[in-house]
C-alpha cells in the first residue's frame, strides 16, 4: 500500500514536471515567435529561459521513458531468443548494464551540479527582470539520471526474477507499462 502510494506519487510527480515544462517551453517559443515577427521586439533571454526548462522536460521524460520502457534500443531479443527465459536473461543483462552505465556517470552529475552550487552561475538573461541561477536546471541532469538508474534497477530485479526465480516472463514485462489511473490527478 505505502509502496503503491509512493510509486505512483513519484510517477504522477514526473508527469506533472513534464507538463508543466512543455507548457512553458511552448509558450516561450510561442511568445518569442509573436514578438519577433509581428511586433519586431524580440524579448531578451526567453530563449535562454526555454532551453533551461527543456533540460528538465528531457531528463524527467528520460526517466519517464525509462519507467515505462518505452525508451529508444535496439532491442533484436525477441528474434534471437525464442526459449522466454533466454529472453528474460538477455533483458535482465541489458538493463543491468543499463543502470551500472548511470550509476558510473552519476558521480559526474553530482560533481557537476555541487560545482554549479559553488560558482553560483547566474543566467546572462535579465528574463523577467532579473538573472536566475543556472544550477537549478543543471539539478535537472542528477535528478533524471538518478530516476533512470533506479527504474533500470527495479527493471533488472525483474526480469532477474522472471529468468532465474520463476523460469517464466510475466505477460506484462513483455510490452511498455500501463498508465495508472490518472496521468496527473
Amino acid at each position: 500500500m505505502i509502496r503503491s502510494f509512493l510509486w505512483d506519487t513519484l510517477l504522477r510527480a514526473q508527469r506533472i514536471i513534464m507538463l508543466l515544462t512543455i507548457c512553458i517551453t511552448t509558450a516561450a517559443v510561442f511568445l518569442e515567435v509573436i514578438m519577433r515577427y509581428f511586433f519586431k521586439a524580440p524579448l531578451v533571454g526567453i530563449e535562454e529561459l526555454a532551453a533551461y526548462v527543456a533540460f528538465w522536460l528531457y531528463f524527467i521524460g528520460g526517466s519517464y521513458g525509462s519507467y515505462e520502457r518505452s525508451h529508444i534500443s535496439a532491442d533484436l531479443s525477441q528474434l534471437i531468443f525464442k526459449n522466454e527465459v533466454n529472453y528474460a536473461k538477455a533483458h535482465f543483462l541489458s538493463s543491468l548494464i543499463s543502470a551500472l552505465a548511470i550509476l558510473y556517470i552519476l558521480p559526474w552529475a553530482y560533481e557537476y551540479v555541487k560545482w554549479g552550487f559553488e560558482m553560483n552561475e547566474q543566467s546572462r538573461s535579465t528574463f523577467l527582470g532579473d538573472s536566475f541561477s543556472v544550477v537549478y536546471f543543471q539539478a535537472s541532469i542528477l535528478v533524471g539520471l538518478l530516476l533512470m538508474c533506479f527504474y533500470f534497477f527495479v527493471e533488472s530485479c525483474q526480469w532477474f526474477k522472471a529468468a532465474f526465480i520463476d523460469r517464466e516472463v510475466p505477460q506484462h514485462m513483455l510490452s511498455p507499462r500501463e498508465e495508472i489511473d490518472s496521468w496527473i490527478g
